[in-house]
């Protein structure tokens, strides 16, 4: 199994990843030490601890509020979905119902 060497908040850490994972656990490993460096510049000095716990907290906020966007959205699609459904049963039943008026006249003639 692959190890890959990521460099967070000052240390190394030797991750194991699956056959050809490296890139990608090294592009979130580069996300994560942004996201650490960003809250020490904003945050000022904390405990290495603190660091990853606070950098935990805001990735799992930002999860939450992209998983609540996604539930919203297939609502909304769901939603929209089935507004087209019965406005395309509605013409369905509209134009039968033309099919038979025209369908009498043709028998009445």
């Amino acid at each position: 199994m692959p190890t890959v060497t990521i460099g967070l908040n000052g240390r190394n850490y030797d991750i194991a990843v699956g056959e050809g994972e490296e890139p990608r656990a090294l592009e979130l490993a580069g996300e994560i030490r942004r996201r650490m460096e960003s809250l020490t510049r904003t945050a000022g000095t904390m405990s290495e601890g603190m660091v990853f716990v606070m950098t935990a907290l805001l990735l799992a906020d930002e999860l939450d509020q992209k998983k609540r966007e996604a539930a919203k959205l297939r609502d909304e699609g769901r939603e929209a979905s089935l507004k087209r459904e019965v406005a395309l049963a509605d013409t369905i039943e509209a134009l039968a119902a033309r099919v038979e008026t025209l369908a009498a006249r043709v028998e009445a003639a």
